[in-house]
């Protein structure tokens, strides 16, 4: 089977880049290791760029994929349990969409007009030099594939089984941190119109997070890896309950996942050859946590690099190099924002 593209990674960056790609009138598969529509852990909140860029390839948001409250007015960050300050996301007061990720996720990739297939897990792939060629294992047929495509795109997030075999001194480098969340049935005094940030350093090495969707208490933070998440987060949840009035009833969901230094440190790594990386994969991730925006960009930009390339015989990892100058020089000054809002390091190394 030859493709033009093969898309690892069925969130918003590889959504994106099948979509810009289809655009082009190219050939594209997009496989994803897990079962679709899957979960992802995040705030599911769609700022004013995510929702231009949305709106632009794909259309309106479903009304399926928000959840109560449907909008969100701001960030409230907490210097402590008592100082905050509010950053809205609309100066009209309208604020941003308040989604599921499985449901937005999963209408983007189903709109995106490539070929998807779910619970395929990439094996391994060979650069060439002409083209790439790839195995991935099939789940639901019990069975092992090759193919081949012209470009290969890791949208894979930060954990990307492509750049480890890439650049694995690169990867040697790298930092980590967990970040862990919890989903409760309850009650609380905080505003569910506000996503809330705590900024004091005993909650996590990055912050702490509280908000609401569909009567559910979701709360969680991160730390460096090797460092005990639970004292982080026991102390966070005590200081809910006691300051806030958080009352737990039942644990409806659990979840975890791991991110890296790339982004606030400014190593990006956009690929090699005939492969390309987007969104976290290749160290987009904005301050306090925001990656949507930055995948959806950085999808569109690869798109239209690998377009150019097949059509035109551009070098597409130096178009899309030029392409994403903006995007990275963005992620380095958010996080320096980011750390200037907390008073510090939001990830210490």
């Amino acid at each position: 089977m030859k493709y033009d593209v093969v898309i690892v990674g069925a969130g918003p960056s590889g959504a994106a880049a099948a979509r810009g790609l289809v655009n082009e009138g190219l050939k594209v598969l997009v496989i994803e290791k897990k079962k679709l529509p899957r979960y992802k852990i995040c705030s599911g909140i769609i700022f004013k760029k995510s929702q231009e860029i949305t709106e632009k390839y794909f259309g309106k948001i479903p009304t399926s994929a928000y959840v109560t409250p449907h909008m969100l007015k701001g960030v409230r960050f907490w210097s402590d349990d008592e100082h905050y300050a509010d950053w809205p996301f609309s100066k009209d007061g309208a604020g941003a969409p308040n989604v599921w990720r499985s449901e937005y996720d999963y209408w983007l990739i189903k709109n995106s007009g490539a070929e998807v297939r779910d619970c395929c897990v990439l094996k391994g792939f060979k650069d060439s030099g002409d083209c790439v060629t790839l195995k991935y294992y099939d789940a639901l047929h019990n069975e092992t594939k090759t193919i081949t495509c012209t470009y290969l795109i890791s949208a894979e997030g930060s954990i990307s089984g492509i750049r480890t075999a890439l650049d694995p001194g690169f990867e040697k480098g790298l930092q980590w941190f967990i970040a862990y969340q919890n989903y409760y049935e309850g009650t609380s005094d905080l505003d569910p119109y506000f996503y809330n940030g705590f900024l004091d350093s005993q909650y996590g090495d990055v912050y702490a997070w509280f908000n609401m969707k569909d009567g559910l208490q979701i709360f969680g933070t991160a730390v460096k890896k090797g460092i005990k998440i639970y004292p982080c987060l026991n102390t966070f949840t005590r200081m809910l309950e006691k300051r806030f009035g958080l009352k737990l009833k039942k644990l409806v969901r659990k979840a975890g996942c791991m991110g890296n230094d790339m982004c606030t440190t400014g190593r990006f790594y956009l690929g090699k050859g005939h492969v390309l990386l987007v969104g976290e994969a290749a160290g987009f991730l904005n301050a306090f946590g925001e990656g949507i925006s930055c995948a959806l960009s950085t999808g569109i930009c690869a798109a239209e690099a690998v377009a150019k390339g097949i059509k035109s015989g551009d070098n597409v990892l130096a178009t899309y190099t030029e392409l994403t100058k903006q995007e990275r020089r963005q992620t380095v000054v958010s996080w320096k924002l980011g750390a200037k809002i907390a008073g510090r390091n939001l990830m210490p190394l």
